[in-house]
C-alpha cells in the first residue's frame, strides 16, 4: 500500500511538472504572438515608419554635407579676395605723355615706356555727340599701331584714347588722362639720302614744309625749318644724327624719315 501511494505521488508530481512546462510553453507562444504583427496592415505600417525614419536621416546628412560645402566655398572666396588685394603687387601710377606719332607713314598711340608693365589701350569714338568705347587692346609694347585698327576706318573722325599699365597677374592700374585726336591722312613716307656733308630727301605731296632735326657731335639738338627746300648742308666735323620731317597741312599728319648717323 505504501509503495502504491509513493508511486501515485511520484506520478502526481510528474503530472504537475508536465503541466507547468505546458503552461510555460503556452505563455511563450502568447508572447511570441504578441511580439509579431497581428495583421499584414501592421507590418506595412512598421515598414513605412522605418522608411520615413531612413529618409529623414538621409535629409539630415544631405543638409550637413551642404552646409559643409557652403562653408568651404565661402572660405575659398575669402582667401581669394585676400590674395588678390594683398598678394597682387600694386601698380605704380599711370602712363604719361600719351601722344599720336607718325613713324614711317603709320600712326601710333605712344606712351612713355615702363619696363615692368604691359599696356591696355582704350579707343573711343565720338558718335552722335557722345564718346563711345569701340575697342580695348592689351599690348606688351608702349605703342599701338592705329593704322592696323580697321575699326578706325568706319568710326568717324573724332577719337580719344586712354591707357593703363597691366601687371603680371592681368590687373590694370589707373588710366592716363584722355588724349583727343582727329583722324587725319598721314603724308607719304620721306626718304633721306647722304652725299658727303649734304643730306637730301624726296618731295612729299601735301607737305607744307620740311624740318631737319639735328643732333650735333656735342649732343646739342637743333630743329631747322628749311621751308620747301629738299636738301641741307651740314657744317663742322664729327658724328651727327639727323632725321627729316615732312610737315603736313590741315587734314594731314606729318611724316618722319628714319634716323641717320653721319660722320664727317
Amino acid at each position: 500500500m505504501k509503495e502504491e501511494k509513493v508511486e501515485k505521488m511520484v506520478d502526481g508530481s510528474e503530472n504537475k511538472n508536465a503541466g507547468s512546462v505546458d503552461n510555460e510553453h503556452n505563455i511563450q507562444d502568447i508572447n511570441n504572438k504578441n511580439s509579431q504583427p497581428k495583421t499584414f496592415e501592421e507590418e506595412k505600417t512598421k515598414s513605412a515608419e522605418k522608411a520615413v525614419v531612413s529618409k529623414e536621416a538621409k535629409k539630415r546628412r544631405l543638409l550637413i554635407l551642404s552646409g559643409c560645402l557652403l562653408v568651404f566655398g565661402l572660405v575659398l572666396i575669402v582667401v581669394g579676395v585676400i590674395c588678390f588685394y594683398f598678394v597682387t603687387p600694386d601698380i605704380d601710377g599711370s602712363p604719361t605723355n600719351l601722344r599720336v606719332e607718325n613713324y614711317e607713314g603709320e600712326l601710333y598711340i605712344v606712351a612713355d615706356y615702363q619696363e615692368k608693365y604691359d599696356y591696355q589701350f582704350v579707343i573711343e569714338a565720338l558718335i552722335d555727340g557722345e564718346y563711345v568705347e569701340i575697342d580695348t587692346i592689351n599690348s606688351d609694347k608702349n605703342a599701338l599701331n592705329l593704322s592696323e585698327q580697321e575699326i578706325l576706318l568706319n568710326a568717324g573722325n573724332e577719337f580719344r584714347f586712354k591707357v593703363a599699365y597691366i601687371n603680371e597677374n592681368g590687373a590694370n592700374g589707373d588710366y592716363s588722362a584722355y588724349l583727343e585726336w582727329t583722324k587725319v591722312t598721314p603724308l607719304d613716307k620721306i626718304e633721306v639720302a647722304v652725299n658727303g656733308n649734304v643730306i637730301s630727301w624726296n618731295s612729299v605731296m601735301f607737305a607744307e614744309s620740311y624740318l631737319v632735326k639735328l643732333t650735333h657731335p656735342n649732343s646739342l639738338q637743333e630743329d631747322i625749318d628749311v621751308g620747301q627746300e629738299l636738301s641741307y648742308t651740314l657744317s663742322g666735323s664729327g658724328t651727327f644724327q639727323v632725321y627729316v620731317v615732312a610737315v603736313g597741312g590741315e587734314g594731314f599728319y606729318s611724316s618722319t624719315s628714319s634716323l641717320i648717323t653721319i660722320t664727317i
